[in-house]
């Protein structure tokens, strides 16, 4: 394990100290755990999930792909 050094507000700081005694923890264990929720909620996806995620997302549409790209890039054309 490593040690960091983080700031805080000290009335963050109470209320942590606050929650760490009812808990019968560590503030050190607390902020742990609360570090590790919110990695698992913001965790960032692999390139294989956001690409599964996407594949087919325009299956449902009446669009010829080739054509969409050309159209795209003509737009570009007009840019450069």
């Amino acid at each position: 394990m490593v040690r960091t050094l983080i700031s805080l507000p000290d009335k963050d700081l109470r209320k942590l100290d606050i929650l760490a005694h009812k808990a019968k923890k560590s503030r050190a264990q607390v902020v742990r755990e609360a570090v590790a929720v919110y990695l698992e909620k913001n965790e960032p996806q692999s390139w294989k999930e956001i690409v599964a995620k996407c594949a087919g997302m325009w299956k449902h549409k009446k669009i010829d792909g080739l054509a969409y790209e050309r159209q795209l890039r003509e737009e570009w054309e007009d840019r450069v």
